[in-house]
């Protein structure tokens, strides 16, 4: 049984990288087989939090399938789809595994010369490293209680 064709791939852990001259970054090597066979990520403004999601194309071949069987979409949940893709990009990593982030991305999460990328399971996150501190719970029951209640 190949489980990797069944299941979406699962990020985990976190890696700090410098953005270059040209604003662009490493992407973890760990990662890149993950993407399956495209060495592409979409990437989207988080509305609220000064982050970014990346999605592989295969998670967002899933999440636009689970979109459309989902029915036709009324006038807001239209225009809440164009508010969000409206300012996401396409980005490609080259041979050595880095990738161009654009300006309006970098400004969003306010990015200097560090980011973040975090596993978020079926997405990655980017994050400022001022702003992942910032993002970070005090609290961790809530974590607690969802992976390891139970046990």
């Amino acid at each position: 049984m190949n489980i990797r064709a069944q299941s979406p791939a699962l990020f985990v852990g976190s890696f700090t990288h410098s953005l270059d001259a040209k604003r662009r970054m490493i992407f973890p090597s760990s990662w890149r087989h993950l993407a399956g066979d495209s060495n592409q990520l979409f990437a989207f403004p988080h509305p609220e939090d000064k982050c970014l999601y990346l999605y592989t194309a295969l998670e967002m071949m899933r999440r636009l399938e689970a979109l459309r069987s989902g029915g036709s979409l009324d006038k807001n949940e239209q225009q809440a789809i164009r508010s969000i893709t409206s300012g996401a990009d396409l980005l490609v990593w080259d041979a050595q595994g880095r990738i161009r982030i654009g300006d309006n991305l970098l400004a969003h999460i306010e990015a200097k010369e560090q980011v973040v990328l975090v596993g978020a399971l079926t997405r990655i996150e980017l994050w400022s490293i001022e702003n992942f501190d910032l993002a970070l719970p005090q609290d961790s029951s809530s974590a607690e209680n969802m992976f390891f209640g139970g046990y």
